[in-house]
């Protein structure tokens, strides 16, 4: 009999870490839609609770304030970001299309991911401005991103496959920080003229010709 109990204890056990799991996903979820859409000040840990589905004690049992809860979601949210731009760079590795399509494909992928996430990413630049916490934490995401992208142009240059004059990483710099400010122009902040598709083009050929002409 004893042996029957000690074999069932993992499960039972494991039930509660698996729904705890869960609710911590509802949560961040919710937080991340309600303080993209009216920002960080005045969104409530009660409107958190409510869009989640769960208790405002659940949450608190969770996160044991509005500022934990933030940080915790800018972690996963960079967690998610920096695993989604590996994906982002198989066009570039692959190119059967060649280098300057590749590129275009890129950024296109980029530009929209950027626009369903812009919201979110403007909120936090904000708060960064007066949260050390949060402005490390943002270039601890964007750093890795740079670097991530930087050693794939270095692979690039070795192969002979962008000009030679390139130094990789601050290529990588340039090209990140230009296409997040022309995403936040045109899908947080609303410009429209010029055209959305005329910005991600003139970008894409200025980031060909820095890449690819000498």
């Amino acid at each position: 009999m004893s042996r029957t109990r000690a074999k069932s204890r993992p499960l039972r056990s494991g039930r509660p870490q698996a729904r705890g799991l869960a609710t911590r996903r509802r949560v961040l979820d919710a937080a991340e839609q309600l303080f993209a859409k009216r920002g960080y000040e005045p969104t409530s840990m009660a409107e958190v609770a409510e869009r989640a589905g769960i208790g405002v004690g659940t949450l608190y049992h969770h996160f044991p304030d509005k500022r934990a809860l933030l940080l915790a979601l800018i972690d996963d949210w960079g967690d998610r970001e920096l695993a989604a731009g590996r994906s982002r760079l198989t066009p570039l590795r692959e190119a059967p299309e060649g280098v300057r399509a590749a590129i275009a494909k890129v950024l296109a992928r980029s530009s929209r991911e950027l626009g369903r996430d812009g919201g979110l990413r403007l909120v936090l630049l904000e708060l960064a401005e007066r949260d050390g916490d949060v402005r490390a934490r943002l270039a601890r995401i964007d750093q890795v991103a740079v670097e991530r992208l930087g050693d794939f142009l270095a692979a690039a240059k070795a192969r002979g496959r962008i000009r030679a004059a390139v130094e990789p990483h601050a290529a990588a710099f340039v090209m990140t920080r230009a296409l997040q400010a022309a995403a936040t122009e045109v899908f947080v902040r609303g410009v429209s003229e010029p055209a959305p598709l005329q910005i991600l083009e003139g970008l894409t050929d200025m980031i060909c010709r820095y890449l690819l002409e000498d």
